[in-house]
């Protein structure tokens, strides 16, 4: 069995983990505006190993006290929705530059920063604006944390998994949720990819965006999606902002999170919206925004989560490029209320609303993802928005 039938089913993450581990290369994601990427397998060319079928999480993933992936928490709590933790903190780089650089206090970078200087890995893999094509992003191997961006559109980082396997070496990854599943999903069948993958990154996610949500944004700023040259989506400073350059050097500045009005919310993978992991629960650590009163009007501060004893020996590692404070289980919840609203209330009317259309589902064991009354409410009503603005956009930029 092979993951055909999981893109076909509506079910596809957009992760890459499959063209990344397919040993005859059978797999092919390709790019495209509206959908991000489109996955085909060669049938002609594909051996049925069933190694991406495998390593896919578009089918779900064991979520129980017992799954299989929790080997690495030994010793840590675990609560829905924060989902396994040994430490918590609030915390921002020393360095007042890396701080004001980054999306949310320049703590992956300093992370990455200490691994790198450290010894502990010799690359990071993570995301990078195509220098092709600024709508589009992709995975990259990274020797300096210099080069880990912030991205909200799609992108396949886990198709970088194929240069893992080929060159030898102790390997980073910095994703999101879906990025992290399918890593630890082909770790289970890889031991190289266990032995060369020693740390993993996890970003906080509420929903990414298809690329053509960039190519509206740049629209709306008066600019040609196909003249820009960089496109950035945070930073510099907290909130910070988006920045468009087109190849004439024409600039454009759009604040966030005002940017990301209800047009281009909508404008959201439908798999993103049935898919309960906010926090990057199988990752080493996971950060994110911290969206809390008490930390507006400064340059970023962001939630730490050490997940496994690999993650808490990172931030360890990192404590002389981070400035760090202890945070509560509630506290960290707190700072991320927007987000569990959309990835449990959101998340279980979602799932309802496409099981009473009969399309496939995915199995998450061991969370509660059966929807109440209110949940069905706003699975219908956010289906009912994205399907507004979807037809919006359409109509007023059909290109």
């Amino acid at each position: 069995m092979n993951v055909q039938h999981v893109y076909d089913e509506g079910l596809c993450m957009q992760c890459g983990t499959c063209e990344g581990i397919c040993p005859v290369g059978a797999v092919t994601l390709t790019w495209d505006l509206r959908a991000g990427y489109r996955v085909s397998v060669d049938e002609q060319t594909c051996t049925d190993c069933g190694r991406c079928h495998e390593a896919c999480p578009g089918p779900g993933l064991d979520f129980s006290p017992g799954a299989w992936w929790r080997e690495r928490n030994a010793g840590a709590c675990s609560e829905d929705f924060l989902g396994p933790w040994r430490r918590l903190w609030f915390g921002w780089a020393s360095d007042a530059r890396v701080r004001h650089a980054g999306a949310s206090g320049g703590v992956a970078t300093a992370l990455m920063q200490a691994a790198l200087e450290s010894g502990a890995v010799d690359a990071v893999v993570a995301a990078r604006m195509s220098a092709a094509n600024p709508l589009a992003a992709e995975g990259a191997i990274c020797r300096s944390p210099e080069e880990v961006a912030a991205k909200y559109d799609v992108v396949a980082i886990n198709t970088v998994l194929r240069r893992i396997l080929d060159e030898p070496g102790r390997y980073a990854l910095v994703g999101l949720p879906c990025h992290i599943q399918g890593l630890r999903l082909a770790q289970r069948r890889s031991r190289r990819l266990r032995e060369r993958v020693t740390l993993a990154l996890g970003v906080f996610c509420g929903f990414t965006n298809e690329p053509r949500a960039t190519a509206v944004l740049a629209l709306q700023a008066g600019l040609d999606p196909a003249e820009l040259r960089e496109v950035s989506y945070r930073g510099p400073g907290w909130p910070g902002g988006m920045r468009l350059v087109t190849r004439q050097g024409t600039i454009r500045r759009r604040a966030y999170p005002d940017y990301f009005d209800r047009s281009v919310a909508a404008l959201t993978p439908p798999r993103c919206r049935i898919c309960p992991d906010a926090l990057a629960e199988l990752a080493d650590v996971s950060v994110g925004d911290a969206w809390l009163d008490r930390f507006n009007g400064t340059d970023g501060v962001s939630d730490i989560i050490a997940r496994t004893p690999a993650g808490e020996r990172l931030v360890e590692t990192a404590a002389g490029y981070l400035v760090l404070q202890a945070a509560s289980p509630a506290d960290m919840v707190a700072s991320q209320s927007d987000t569990r609203r959309a990835k449990r209330g959101v998340c279980r009317g979602r799932l309802w609303l496409r099981s009473k259309t009969r399309q496939p589902l995915p199995a998450y064991p061991g969370l509660e993802l059966a929807a109440s009354p209110g949940d069905r409410l706003r699975g219908v009503a956010d289906a009912a928005q994205e399907r507004l603005f979807r037809s919006l956009v359409d109509r007023r930029y059909p290109n």
